[in-house]
């Protein structure tokens, strides 16, 4: 047992690596969520992105409209339904594990923390939604279904500079995401860093577990 595990671990260094330090990450950042510890760090990040209010209103209302659970959902599945049509059944699984983790990932955590949204004189434009605040959704979300297509994009594709194109306008468009629940006042940024790293800590484990060749360091192959 203790060298299956050693040789698991050696395989997947990089994914365990990666979806452990997200993990816990999260955790810590949860802990400090859960006992009251986070409320300067909460109030320093909100001021600084609601002084941008009235200059980015267009920009942040097209991430946070387009970052929801409907617009993740549709973009999952449509990504989904082209890799089945183009016969790439691997990748088609694997969107399907990023999304689908995202949404049993952040109901299960809204629930376990049942953390409250800003006040109502927070909000700017938009209205507040009924769940609750801690992890972000649209944060969470959007890692998981962005990066998942990015991941495939680069599995696909021949080249880092061309890897890099792809990646770095997705990782845009999640902070684009995950700052406008902030710039709206529905999330805390603690809520919406916490959804980045949930996040990404499962779409680091279901890379490895799908792709363990990705990076570096790896070679077994699928489910070892």
């Amino acid at each position: 047992m203790t060298k299956r595990l050693a040789r698991f671990l050696h395989r997947h260094a990089w994914s365990v690596s990666l979806a452990g330090l997200s993990a816990l990450s999260f955790t810590r950042l949860a802990l400090e969520v859960r006992d009251g510890e986070i409320g300067a760090f909460d109030a320093a990040g909100t001021a600084a992105l609601v002084a941008y209010r009235g200059r980015f209103d267009g920009a942040m209302l097209f991430f946070t409209q387009t970052g929801g659970a409907w617009g993740m959902t549709a973009l999952c599945l449509l990504g989904t339904l082209l890799l089945v049509k183009l016969r790439l059944r691997r990748e088609a699984r694997f969107l399907v594990a990023c999304g689908s983790g995202a949404f049993l990932i952040s109901t299960g955590l809204k629930l376990l923390f049942q953390r409250a949204r800003p006040g109502a004189n927070a909000l700017y434009l938009i209205e507040v939604p009924a769940s609750f605040s801690f992890p972000s959704g649209h944060a969470l979300g959007s890692t998981c279904v962005v990066a998942g297509l990015a991941i495939v994009a680069v599995v696909l594709s021949r080249g880092w500079p061309r890897r890099a194109a792809i990646v770095v306008p997705c990782l845009a468009y999640v902070v684009g995401v995950s700052a406008s629940r902030v710039y709206f006042g529905v999330h805390f940024p603690s809520d919406v860093i916490g959804g980045m790293l949930a996040g990404a800590a499962w779409v680091a484990a279901v890379t490895g577990w799908f792709y363990p060749r990705l990076l570096p360091g790896e070679a077994s192959g699928e489910g070892s």
